[in-house]
């Protein structure tokens, strides 16, 4: 097991309630544009960096996913040697890179790719590993599966050390989904209930996010200006709608003539990234500024 353990204890109701009472807010998506990498049968975007680089992953026409990023029009993909799948989900200021792979053996574990180096990622006890996001400083955020209890448990993985973190009262999964340069996490829980929903942590302080009316919510980043992005449903089998959350104001994220969106990142300038199905229920990446 993981060298140190946070429990998160402390809620703020008054917050927690606060979120729930705002109202929406929609708005036209006229600047998202649809990025496909070209061939492939799916393509997701799921993080952007300052510099507006882009990273992902596709499935090619054989069903194998790769990683990707792009940058100024070009894609570069990305696969961790030997792997069998590979699936790119975060990015820094610096270019290095988080995700998952595949092996082999059929076994998820976590990486990180910075100068060019691949290195695995895997917290002590684990049997799945997925890395989710990683700030400028290094520190690197996600989930794993332990082999003691079979559960998903968020992890922080900074200078070295693995730190596993928890939801309280009850919390049957916790996956962190992202940080900020400031250190706050954000991520995805159930309920002892079973229903998801998002939820903010700053140092041990735990605050839930639920999209006002929705069954379920997630958070998938959290940008140093404090705005989050993620998505929500009417229950865990979707479909779902993408959301910003700016100023305490939820708006819906819906990319046009789409029947599902979902929002995965976004940088400091406000430019989001993610994932839409089309009317056949193909699934393209989009990014822009709603």
């Amino acid at each position: 097991m993981p060298k140190h353990r946070i429990s998160v204890l402390l809620l703020s109701i008054s917050l927690v309630l606060s979120l729930c009472l705002l109202t929406p807010k929609l708005r036209a998506q006229d600047a998202l544009t649809t990025v496909d990498v070209p061939n492939a049968g799916e393509t997701d975007c799921n993080d952007i960096n300052r510099r507006g680089i882009v990273v992902g992953f596709y499935v090619d026409s054989f069903g194998v996913d790769h990683g990707f990023s792009l940058a100024s029009g070009r894609f570069r993909t990305i696969d961790f040697p030997a792997a069998h799948n590979t699936l790119a989900y975060g990015i820094n200021d610096s270019n290095a890179i988080v995700g998952w792979y595949i092996d082999r053996s059929s076994v998820t574990h976590g990486f990180l790719i910075s100068n060019g180096q691949f290195a695995r990622i895997d917290p002590p006890g684990s049997v799945l590993t997925n890395a989710w996001g990683i700030n400028n400083a290094g520190t690197i955020v996600g989930t794993y599966i332990s082999s003691s209890d079979n559960l998903y448990h968020g992890f922080i993985l900074q200078n070295g050390t693995y730190t596993t973190v928890d939801v309280p009262n009850g919390s049957t999964l916790t996956q962190l989904t992202g940080i900020n340069n400031q250190g706050t996490k954000v991520g995805i829980y159930f309920d002892s209930a079973g229903v998801q929903h998002g939820f903010i942590l700053v140092g041990k302080n735990f605050t839930a996010v639920n999209y006002p009316g929705a069954g379920v919510s997630a958070v998938d980043r959290m940008n140093d200006g404090q705005e989050i992005v993620g998505l929500y449903g009417a229950s865990s089998s979707g479909p779902f709608s993408g959301y910003t959350r700016i100023s305490g104001t939820f708006s819906t994220v819906t990319y046009p003539g789409s029947p599902e969106t979902r929002v995965r990142g976004l940088n400091n300038a406000g430019v989001i990234v993610g994932r839409y199905s089309d009317s056949s229920g193909l699934i393209h990446g989009y990014m822009g500024t709603p």
